[in-house]
């Protein structure tokens, strides 16, 4: 059995980090000379990587494996694996709803599952571990099928994470926080950008907390952010996901002064009652939490914040979320997302029942972005008539669609640039004059040609 006559389509789930490991699996499966497919229904094998972050997330990856059994009841799929966090978390849960799952694989490099696809083809048994080793932060992720536009990848600096929040079952999941080192984490950027990636988007449980299992004295987020500025080639690097307590605030001095680190960080708050903020624990307390959002827009001029509200958790009356609907229209962040409560066994917070129901938490999650809809939208009008960078993504259509500085892929809003002619290609970077806004998105018109590589 020839590898390149075996099909195996990979079906992903979940956030960034997880598309990381996704990239990962393709990246094994096809140095072993596995045909790889986007399109299941011409798969001989499906591997599915799964989210279960929260209640919703672990319903989606439910229906993904009922899908795939059901094609596999059908005849039309010879093999499913089950990978990712799910199975990381939920094994035993995993494998009594689903006996039919051939393989079941939790987290890991993946640098094995090619020899798993083939287990499973000829029938063998595969064993927990055999995927691949433990992600032990030392591992480079250099063998990897970028799933995103050329134009922009992720890059993930470490694993885990050390906090508590009381909500949270990432660290449950992922672990403790393993950090790469500084060089390991450059030359994953190097060979990025040797493919043609001009923005690196850095992803990990907690960014800030980078390098805190170094020691004292060892390498922290401003250094590793530097030594990635440093890359020749790279002009867009971009920080999510920084823990507001306990900032290394030399950070904002490296975003000033290298031209590649673009002014924007996002920076999950959750919440802004100190009450609230004690129940989720995490930390800090709602004027600590203005200090620090305050200190950024004032060392970083121009800075785009995002950050991301949780409504519905314990403890959060009325008066609560008052509290922070007024503190979300008094600051006015840049950007936002919310989500509400979901209530997860394991964690502090999943048994506590003095929180609204879900209907309410509901209710709350739309006011939040009803609110920042309308914040969003004066923002995005108030940049017609402005010319700013746009890198391009993509086309759709007679446009090209892009993003400004100020919007991270996936998470934000588009640029979409008039381009009938067709001259721009994924990866162009750009000046641009805005024209328009609507909703989340800008539209625009080339100022200069696009600089080609």
């Amino acid at each position: 059995m020839l590898n390149k006559d075996i099909r195996v389509a990979l079906v992903h789930l979940g956030c960034a980090r997880n598309l990381i490991d996704s990239e990962n699996i393709l990246g094994r499966l096809g140095a072993e000379g596995y045909s790889l497919t986007a399109a299941v229904e011409s798969a001989d094998v499906a591997v599915l990587n799964t989210c279960s972050f929260i209640g919703p997330a672990r319903d989606e990856s439910e229906a993904a494996i009922r899908d795939l059994l059901e094609r596999k009841g059908r005849g039309e799929l010879r093999g499913v694996i089950v990978a990712g966090c799910l199975p990381e978390k939920f094994r035993p849960e995993v494998e009594r709803q689903f006996p039919e799952v051939d393989a079941i694989l939790g987290l890991s490099d993946y640098s094995n599952v090619a020899r798993v696809v083939e287990s499973v083809l000829k029938g063998r048994r595969v064993r927990p571990g055999d995927g691949g080793r433990p992600l032990t932060g030392q591992q480079l992720e250099t063998i990897r099928l970028l799933q995103t536009p050329r134009s922009y990848a992720y890059l993930r600096p470490s694993h885990g994470c050390d906090h508590e929040c009381a909500f949270c079952i990432i660290p449950a999941i992922r672990g403790k926080q393993r950090s790469k080192p500084v060089e390991a984490a450059v030359a994953e950027a190097e060979i990025l950008v040797a493919q043609g990636v001009k923005e690196i988007v850095m992803v990990a449980e907690d960014s800030t907390g980078y390098g805190a299992d170094f020691g004292a004295g060892g390498p922290r987020l401003p250094e590793l952010v530097e030594g990635l500025a440093g890359v020749a080639g790279l002009r867009w690097l971009r920080v999510m996901y920084a823990y507001p307590n306990a900032f290394p605030w030399r950070l904002t001095e490296v975003m000033r002064d290298h031209a590649a680190v673009l002014p924007y960080l996002d920076i999950p708050v959750q919440h802004i009652s100190t009450a609230v903020l004690k129940r989720m624990r995490r930390g800090g307390t709602g004027d600590s939490v203005r200090r620090i959002l305050e200190r950024l827009r004032q060392e970083v001029p121009g800075i785009t914040l995002r950050t991301t509200v949780l409504v519905g958790h314990p403890g959060e009356g009325e008066a609560e979320f008052v509290e922070l609907l007024d503190f979300l229209e008094e600051f006015r962040f840049e950007r936002l997302g919310a989500f509400a409560f979901s209530p997860e066994s394991g964690t502090a917070a999943g048994v506590e029942a003095d929180r609204c129901d879900a209907e309410e938490a509901q209710d709350r999650l739309d006011a939040v972005m009803e609110l920042q809809a309308g914040i969003h939208a004066e923002r995005q009008v108030a940049q017609v008539g402005r010319e700013l960078e746009c890198l391009i993504d993509g086309r759709e259509g007679t446009w090209a669609v892009g993003r400004g500085e100020a919007d991270a892929p996936e998470v934000d809003g588009v640029v979409r640039v008039r381009d009938a002619a067709g001259r721009l290609a994924v990866g162009d970077l750009l000046s641009v004059r805005i024209t328009g806004a609507e909703g989340y998105d800008l539209s625009a018109e080339a100022a200069a040609p696009a600089p080609r590589a």
